[in-house]
């Protein structure tokens, strides 16, 4: 591994030192090209920086090439992953040395606030080993093996490294990372002098972790030796915060494998050493900290490491005799004893045995007791182990106290397990025992989490992990559960698959709490919303309220399904909105995706004032519905993401249903008002709808109705069209035209006109055969009607029924012509007006001025007047302007409705 990583880093550096050489008195623009073109033909990956710079006075005479936020990201596999970002880089080269020798000669090469990302994939591959090295007969190879390349110092300031080994399931993490090392690359055999500090530390391993955040010291000289790729690490002491251990190691690359031959040990070590690696004791006045007791510390890594196999690995770890306490708390930790081996001889994972000995210390004078002995730990892992004790939280928060954080309550144990976990699963070997929890309460001032836990109970046996009762509030949230749990022992081992029946009564779930919102606030964000992978619960669910956002759900009940990060609720039935309301559907949050929804709702009584008010697809979609009022049967299905706040992402909605409209009016509509004096149809202020049937589809941002009639009092109308995210709206209405119900307009006009044209017509007739077209475009806030007569039986030939139409037609426009003179008058009267008032202003503020400059006593005074005057008169200008101006506005915004009208 660390072949590969040298190498493509002196790859990626030569890249820099050949562009750099060739290039120094070209244009910037010519070089980050130039730079940029050639490292990207040398790496499987993608290389860019922002900026680069070369100068020879900087260093003199060295050259110094400086590269400012440059990264490397993946291809293939790696496509979305950054391997490297590095603020600033600076290489600093001897020219004369390439100049006279054909040498490179690097002086130092200097990385600045850089963050590594190593990753290694299930299938071995590594997203770092990105060098392309030419063919062997080309004459670049040639060239570098005629070509000597050395090395003096390298340096990493406050940098970061991630290191990621999904093969072998570790992963390593240090940050603020302070590392230089220097020696004479040249040579094949030579001391690398390094130091290293980095200010956290972390390891984890099969998900467990094992070092949190700990400082790390190291000086270390390595003996290397390229000929034979072999490297030494002799006499070296690491320092893991405050405890020192003594390591030696052996580590050779002949060809893609790492040989390795590893020893480590801290001999006894004073116990606090050992405890300085808690984080809790050690960022709680660790130094204030009494301790007693020894600890040892001794281990190993021997053998191959490849894409098939790791090495042997052990670790011995004893506690002897120990103790520890605070000098002003007089409850401690006493009897400590601790002896633990983890053996693996051969590197595979399976032949792993930990074997936990003992475990035991007294607080308080409580015993706790503990031992472990774990085998086959992949394949079918045999456990034995016990756990006997009581813990008592309170005690705790004295022994380690925790900034902003209180606890109490008790935990009490005594369970032994012995037997294989697949034989667990058939209720085969042993297992039996208990948990009991009382008073648990946690609080943190800083994050406001509350935690009670009242009373709590479980029993186990090989197949079951068996709640009696769990009965305790989280953060507004009351809840009562019993049930049980299956493979609950693969689960805390590794990790695996927990599946449970349980029965969740809760008369109050407070959402905005549980995800840290409180009722007052407008957002909340489902990146925090976290859905456990490893478990399969299903609930029977009763829930007497609910509070989601502005929401309250009242009378929940039904089966809840969480799965696979995915939340399933069937037949859940509910009040919301004063609605009842039965549902089936799922709600999904993946790791880096959107939430997603995929519902079937059945809603019945949904006031349509109640529905605007809460839901925002409404409010989206059919804004119109705050200005109506009735009732609405829903039965629809809805798919679709979410946005942060979990409201719906309208462009991703898809919806389709049926809606039945009931006691529906839109009295209170200025649209609808509009369409009334339009059409001069007084009647439709009283209009009123019989329970009408609709077919609906939301997708792509726009609702869609299937062509409905609705029928009303006074005439039925038949409904086309579609309104969208944007506002929009794009509907046609057809309506009979019931000239007995009009006393005006253009029925009534429709009726004069065609008994002076022939009173033995029959006016009934005709008007059967006229339908009113009412085209409606613009947007909710300045919508647009168009009224039209048109032929209901298609192509009439009949002369007096084509002379009705286009005497409605002329009506109709007349009626349009009289709404715009009379908008043109009240316009004109609105300038004049305007006019007469910054007339009045202007002579108003000149007066003024004049007689301030009139009553000016000296000369001095006089000029000071003067100037005055001069910004008074100007300020009554521009008033008068803009009035008039303001009333030109008015006037053509006021002719230019009645003209769309």
């Amino acid at each position: 591994m660390l072949k590969k990583v040298l190498y493509s880093f002196l790859g990626i550096i030569l890249l820099f030192i050949f562009a750099a050489m060739g290039i120094s008195m070209m244009y910037k623009n010519e070089i980050k090209d130039l730079i940029t073109k050639t490292a990207n033909e040398k790496l499987q990956a993608h290389f860019q920086f922002e900026d680069a710079s070369i100068s020879l006075l900087r260093h003199f005479p060295n050259l110094s090439i400086e590269v400012e936020n440059s990264s490397i990201i993946g291809k293939n596999e790696f496509k979305n992953d950054t391997l490297a970002q590095i603020p600033k880089l600076t290489i600093q080269i001897a020219p004369l040395a390439y100049l006279l020798d054909k040498n490179i000669e690097i002086q130092e090469v200097i990385l600045e606030q850089a963050q590594f990302n190593l990753i290694i994939l299930p299938s071995g591959l590594m997203n770092w080993d990105i060098y392309q090295a030419p063919p062997s007969d080309s004459p670049q190879e040639k060239t570098d093996q005629n070509m000597r390349i050395s090395l003096n110092h390298y340096q990493l300031i406050d940098s970061k490294i991630n290191y990621i080994d999904q093969m072998r399931g570790f992963s390593t993490q240090l940050v603020q990372l302070n590392h230089e090392g220097s020696g004479d690359f040249s040579k094949d055999i030579f001391t690398l002098n390094t130091s290293t500090e980095v200010e956290k530390l972390s390891f984890e391993f099969l998900d467990k972790t094992y070092l949190s955040e700990v400082k790390g010291k190291l000086e270390a000289p390595i003996e290397m030796n390229f000929a034979k790729m072999e490297f030494a690490f002799k006499n070296n002491d690491l320092y893991l915060n405050e405890l020192p251990i003594h390591f030696d190691a052996w580590v050779a690359m002949p060809d893609t494998s790492i040989d390795m031959d590893i020893k480590f040990h801290a001999l006894k070590s004073p116990l606090k050493d050992f405890l300085s690696l808690v984080p809790l004791l050690y960022q709680n006045s660790f130094q204030e900290l009494q301790s007693s007791g020894d600890f040892a510390l001794s281990g190993y890594a021997k053998g191959k490491m490849n894409g098939r196999s790791m090495p042997g690995f052990g670790m011995d770890v004893r506690i002897s005799n120990g103790a520890f306490s605070y000098a002003k708390i007089p409850v401690g930790v006493k009897q400590m004893e601790l002896d633990l081996q983890i053996d693996n001889p051969d590197g595979v994972p399976d032949h792993t045995i930990i074997n936990l000995k003992k475990f035991q210390l007294y607080m308080n004078n409580q015993p706790i007791q503990a031992n472990l002995f774990l085998k086959t730990p992949l394949s079918n892992p045999y456990l034995k182990a016990s756990l006997k004790g009581v813990l008592n939280l309170g005690e705790i928060a004295k022994i380690i106290p925790q900034k902003n954080t209180q606890m109490s309550g008790t935990l009490q144990s005594d369970v032994q397990l012995d037997g294989y976990v697949q034989d667990f699963k058939q209720a085969k070997g042993k297992a039996n025992g208990y948990f009991n929890a009382r008073q648990i309460q946690y609080s943190n001032s800083e994050t406001q989490q509350k935690i009670n836990i009242k009373n709590a109970a479980a029993t186990i046996n090989p197949k079951s992990l068996i709640i009696s009762t769990l009965e305790g509030n989280v953060a507004n949230t009351e809840f009562v559960a019993s049930g049980s749990l299956q493979n609950y022992v693969l689960y805390f081992l590794k990790n695996d698959k927990i599946t449970g029946n349980l029965l969740l009564k809760s008369p109050l779930v407070d959402l905005n709490s549980l995800m840290g919102r409180s009722t007052t606030t407008a957002t909340s964000t489902a990146a925090d919303l976290q859905i456990p992978k490893n478990i399969d619960f299903t609930f029977q669910s009763s829930i007497g309220k609910l509070l989601f956002k502005d929401l309250v759900i009242s009378q929940a009940k039904g089966v809840i399904h969480l799965a696979d990060q995915v939340i399933s609720m069937d037949d859940l039935s509910f009040q919301l909105a004063n609605a009842s309301w039965k549902s089936t559907g799922t709600f999904s949050k993946k790791d880096h995706q959107n939430a997603s929804v995929n519902w079937a709702f059945n809603i019945q009584d949904l006031n349509i004032q109640e529905a605007h008010k809460y839901f925002s697809l409404v409010q989206k979609l059919t804004p119109i519905a705050a200005a109506a009022q009735g009732k609405v049967n829903v039965d629809f299905t809805y798919s679709g993401e979410l946005n942060p706040d979990l409201s719906p992402n309208i462009m991703s909605t898809n919806a389709m249903g049926n809606m039945d409209l009931i006691d529906f009016n839109l009295k209170n509509s200025t649209s609808f008002n509009q369409l009334v004096s339009l059409t001069q149809w007084d009647q439709l202020k009283n209009l009123a709808l019989k329970p009408t049937h609709l077919n609906f589809q939301i997708k792509q941002g726009r609702l869609q109705f299937k062509p409905f009639e609705v029928q009303t009092n006074l005439t039925k109308f038949q409904v086309n069209g579609s309104n969208g995210l944007d506002q929009s709206l794009e509907y046609t209405i057809l309506t009979d035209i019931p000239a007995k119900t009009l006393q005006s307009g253009v029925a009534a006009s429709l009726n004069q006109q065609l008994a002076k044209l022939n009173p033995n017509l029959n006016l009934e007739k005709i008007q059967q055969a006229l339908k009113m077209q009412i085209m409606v475009s613009g947007t909710v806030q300045k919508p647009q009607f168009k009224v039209n007569v048109i032929n209901a039986q298609g192509n009439s030939n009949s002369s007096v029924t084509t002379q009705a139409k286009e005497l409605v037609k002329q009506e109709a426009k007349q009626q349009i012509n009289k709404q715009l003179d009379e908008a043109k008058a009240k316009a004109e009267s609105m300038k004049k007006e305007a006019e007469m008032l910054s007339q009045k202003l202007r002579q108003e503020a000149y007066a003024n001025a004049d007689r301030l400059v009139e009553e000016a006593k000296n000369p001095f005074a006089k000029i000071a007047a003067q100037k005055i005057a001069e910004r008074l008169k100007k300020e009554a200008d521009r008033k008068a302007d803009a009035i008039l101006e303001e009333a030109d506005k008015k006037a053509q915004e006021l002719i230019e409705k009645a003209r769309q009208n």
